[in-house]
């Protein structure tokens, strides 16, 4: 079985064509929630905010 899609034949049966599909949607579903609730922003303030305080500890030590 031929796709016309992909240049190159990936010859993939329907159960296969559906775990694709299925595990492509979740993955993307997941990114979203992932990063919807992330606060990445957060994340990295908080970071250097604690690294400048683990510098300045060091360096009064």
């Amino acid at each position: 079985m031929t796709s016309p899609i992909f240049a190159i034949p990936l010859n993939m049966g329907t159960g296969t064509w559906i775990v694709t599909i299925v595990a492509g949607l979740g993955f993307v579903v997941m990114f979203g929630i992932s990063s919807a609730g992330g606060d990445y922003k957060g994340l990295i303030k908080t970071t250097l905010e604690n690294d400048a305080i683990a510098r300045d500890k060091r360096k009064n030590s």
